[in-house]
């Protein structure tokens, strides 16, 4: 099941591969000049975007890109696409396609026996790390009233599927404290816990070895 959830993940870096080839094709083809294909209009990234952001129209731009040249699935409506979710990083100046968003076609990528959660993590590093296609473990903080509690292992092979946008606590969190959402596909018989943690916990991950 895991090699199938990194099969799928492959497909998004296969994308990545292509997109950067379009893009190096748009500068070659502004360098020559004089040539003049058909074209279609698609959103392309104007800056540099992280996994997990929320799109705006700064992050956006129309371009228009020669028709034989456009990836599947890019998106052609700057309106569609503002106030989504990136799953993953893009740099500036590629084609937008619609699989890069956080969607419910995205979620219901999960194998059969698998679930993708989002969760929220202390932002400690890892999750820069955590890239999706990683092996993770998942962890609860130890209980508040139990000094000589350690950390409860919740899920010992998670692996990361996404990045979310940063969350608006609801928790009684410190200040100081950064959190992120990821999303993770589990095993299904750990939803249950992970879920009645998440009530009232912020979550660790650390790396898994490769």
């Amino acid at each position: 099941m895991v090699q199938r959830i990194r099969g799928i993940l492959w497909r998004f870096r296969h994308l990545l591969i292509a997109l950067a080839a379009v893009a190096s094709l748009l500068s070659i083809l502004q360098v020559i000049g004089g040539l003049t294909p058909s074209t279609q209009q698609v959103v392309v990234t104007s800056v540099p975007l992280a996994a997990g952001t929320v799109l705006e129209e700064g992050h956006l731009t129309i371009t228009d890109v020669p028709a034989e040249l456009v990836p599947h699935g890019s998106m052609s409506s700057l309106y569609e696409a503002l106030g989504e979710v990136l799953v993953s990083a893009l740099p500036q100046g590629l084609p937008l396609p619609d699989s890069m968003l956080l969607t419910s076609e995205f979620l219901d990528l999960a194998p059969d026996g698998y679930a993708i959660l989002p969760v929220t993590i202390v932002a400690d590093g890892t999750e820069g790390l955590a890239t999706p296609g990683s092996s993770v473990s998942q962890y609860a903080p130890p209980s508040d009233f139990d000094e000589s509690a350690e950390a409860v292992e919740l899920v010992q092979n998670a692996i990361v599927v996404g990045h979310g946008k940063i969350p608006e606590s609801e928790r009684f969190l410190s200040e100081s404290e950064n959190i992120r959402t990821v999303f993770l596909a589990i095993p299904q018989d750990t939803v249950t816990l992970v879920l009645g943690y998440g009530t009232g916990a912020t979550m660790r991950i650390v790396l898994n070895a490769a």
